[in-house]
């Protein structure tokens, strides 16, 4: 369980609100690769250490590389979107059904009515929309 002579493993430390993904700098000092092992879907090196691509702009090659990573985020987002819809739904439901004291000095009063519980929610409620 040690890595390979010439191959070093840093934790990348804390990383605010994101702690639990376990994330690490991999450095490598004079470590030779076989060709065979090489991941080369987007690219490859031939027998004489040519570099080969069928993509020829390097932003195309990196693109091509971590499209992977981009559609994973989106997912994220969108999930995260559908999560904030969930939350914000529940909240205003909530407090369209939560009676307070009102200007009859009785319970009868939903707390949405009231400015303050507005000013909490409304702007979420504008920002979901606009994402």
């Amino acid at each position: 369980m040690k890595p390979y002579p010439g191959i070093e493993i840093r934790d990348m430390g804390f990383k605010m609100g994101q702690n639990g993904v376990d994330n690490a700098a991999l450095i490598f000092n004079n470590v030779k690769i076989p060709r065979e092992n090489m991941m080369n879907k987007l690219a490859d090196v031939d027998e004489k250490g040519v570099f080969h691509s069928s993509e020829k702009s390097l932003s195309r090659r990196f693109f091509a590389a971590t499209e992977r990573l981009l559609s994973g985020r989106l997912c994220i987002a969108a999930m995260s979107l559908s999560s904030i819809k969930t939350s914000l739904y529940i909240a205003i439901t909530y407090s369209k059904q939560r009676l307070a004291v009102g200007p009859t000095e009785e319970s009868d009063t939903p707390i949405f009515n009231y400015q303050l519980q507005q000013n909490a929610l409304m702007p979420l409620l504008g920002r979901l929309v606009a994402l």
